[in-house]
């Protein structure tokens, strides 16, 4: 067995790695662009059927809880990337310490988050009722 020659852990558990707000984040738009790829997929899925289907018509399945997922998980992950696109393109382009401690600070970041749940909130209200 092979012996590590200093002090640190050869084996790490994940839940203790703490990652920056900054990496989450980055995580995060990955993620809902990954989202909305397969949303995109989804709207094509019920694209094709609409054409092959004549039965099926968008007003016969308006109600349909699949429609609905599909489009809460698509309004949600535009909005969390549009919002994390744009702090990331604003960060970019304050390449100056202050305005960009200012843009990655935690108040920031929260207001963010703040404003992602509260537009999550009405999509689900939009959506569901």
């Amino acid at each position: 067995m092979y012996l590590h020659p200093g002090n640190r852990p050869r084996f790490l558990k994940l839940s203790a790695i703490h990652f920056p707000i900054n990496a989450l984040l980055s995580g995060g738009h990955r993620l809902s662009g990954l989202a909305l790829i397969i949303s995109l997929i989804g709207y094509l899925a019920l694209a094709n059927l609409l054409l092959i289907d004549p039965s099926v018509t968008l007003i016969s399945i308006s109600d349909h809880w699949l429609l609905l997922c599909l489009h809460t998980a698509f309004w949600m992950a535009l909005s969390f990337h549009w919002l994390t696109g744009l702090r990331h393109l604003l960060a970019e382009h304050f390449t100056n310490p202050k305005p960009y401690h200012i843009i990655n600070s935690d108040l920031i970041t929260v207001f963010l988050m703040a404003i992602w749940v509260f537009i999550s909130l009405f999509i689900t209200y939009q959506a569901w009722s």
